[in-house]
This record gives structure tokens, sequence and C-alpha cells, in this order.
């Protein structure tokens, strides 16, 4: 990691019956202004056209079962063969200078991952409102607080770090971002970049208030306890 040579990356986009939204996923990766070395779809058991359309476009495509976001998320971390695992959606849009301001940051001294926020453009009102307007600053205070509240569409780390730390928790169903993070920090610093914003699809709000109490249980049970959950949250990965 301190070599001279400029680290490779790997994107890293686990997905579950995505035809819909992957296109435009892998076609903002492919514009980046720093190039992947390679783009990795975890494909969770699909049973529609998210392989082919993932290898169409270029990406490599790894099957596995459909077990859920931790699961699918470590076994990209296991096939990337970068130095850098940097994770996103496959209904999530990346700018353009997105792996450059990973890379500038996770080549500095000590620093093992980092991670940005992310918006909605569409949805249920409330979700918009609570995504683009109160959770940025609550993320903030909580980051200062030692507690890093990474979302795993815009996350990145280096490979040999998390596999240290035991990777990604495969029995989660939500916070796998978080605890994922929350590992890295005892090998290292994990940084947040507040500017570095995803947009992402606001369709996980459709399902209306009744999402709302087993969100709040299942992060109860993961802050207080550190209790893998299993709540059942839309899961599109």
């Amino acid at each position: 990691m301190n070599s001279n040579k400029p680290p490779t990356i790997s994107v890293v986009i686990p997905a579950y019956n995505e035809e819909k939204y992957l296109p435009k996923t892998l076609e903002s990766v492919a514009k980046l202004d720093r190039k992947a070395d390679e783009v990795v779809v975890i494909d969770g058991g699909s049973t529609d056209a998210t392989a082919k359309v993932a290898r169409s476009l270029g990406a490599i495509v790894i099957t596995t079962q459909h077990q859920g976001i931790g699961y699918a998320r470590q076994k990209g971390v296991e096939a990337g063969r970068s130095d850098i695992m940097a994770f996103t959606d496959a209904d999530t849009i990346v700018p353009g200078n997105w792996l450059t301001k990973i890379e500038a940051i996770l080549v500095r001294s000590g620093v093992v991952g980092v991670f940005g926020g992310f918006r909605v453009p569409d949805g249920p009102w409330f979700y918009r409102f609570y995504i683009n307007v109160i959770q940025p600053p609550f993320n903030q205070i909580l980051y200062w607080m030692g507690l890093p509240m990474a979302s795993g569409q815009n996350l990145a780390f280096w490979k040999e770090k998390a596999m240290s730390v035991g990777g990604f928790p495969t029995d989660y169903k939500i916070a796998e971002d978080i605890e994922m993070a929350r590992r890295l920090q005892t090998v290292g610093k994990v940084v947040y970049l507040p500017n570095l914003v995803v947009s992402a699809s606001g369709r996980r709000g459709n399902e209306g208030w009744k999402l709302l109490p087993r969100v709040t249980k299942a992060f109860l049970l993961y802050f207080f306890f550190r209790k893998a959950n299993t709540v059942g949250f839309p899961d599109q990965r």
C-alpha cells in the first residue's frame, strides 16, 4: 500500500433482478475519469437478465445464491482482484470523479477506508426528506463521535485490510456496511467525505410508513447489541 506503483481498483456491484437499473449504473462507472481496473457484478441468483446485461456492458459476473446483501458484498471482496474495493449498488449513479476522490484519500498514510453519502431524486416525499435533508448532518455528527455511518453504495477500502478483519458480516441484511466500516476502524482510519455523493433510486421508500418500524428495530438491535439483523428490508441487492 505504500508502493510507488498506483493501486488497482475493483468496482463491485451486488445485484438481484436489476436488469432495469443496472445499465445506468454501469454506464456511469464506464464514464469515470479514473477508470476501474475491473468491474465485478455479484449476481445473487437473479431470475431476470441481470447477468446478461452486466456481461454485455463489460462487467465480470459472479453468480451466487441469494442470501442477502452482507453475503453478496463479502463475495465481492473475495472475488475482486484489485488492491482497493469500491462498492456501489445496482440502482446508483456515481459521479465522474468518484474513483479519483476515493484513491486520493486511500493512498494517505494510515487510511484504510473511505465512504461518502447518497441522495435520492425520486420516491415518496418523506423518504426523500429523510435521506436528502435529515441524514447528512446526522451522519456527520455520528462520524465526529466515532461512528461511521457508511453507505454500501459509496464505500471503498483496501482489500487486504478488509480481509484481515473478517470482511463484511455475511448474515446481515442491513447495516452490513456500517459494521464493515467499524471493523476497519480497528486497523486504521476510516474517512467520511460528505461531498462525495452518489445518486440512488428512491424505490426503497415505496413501502411507505410501514417500513419505518422494521428498519428502526433493526438499527436499534445493531447499535445497542451489535446483533446481526435479519429484518425484512426490501432486498434489491
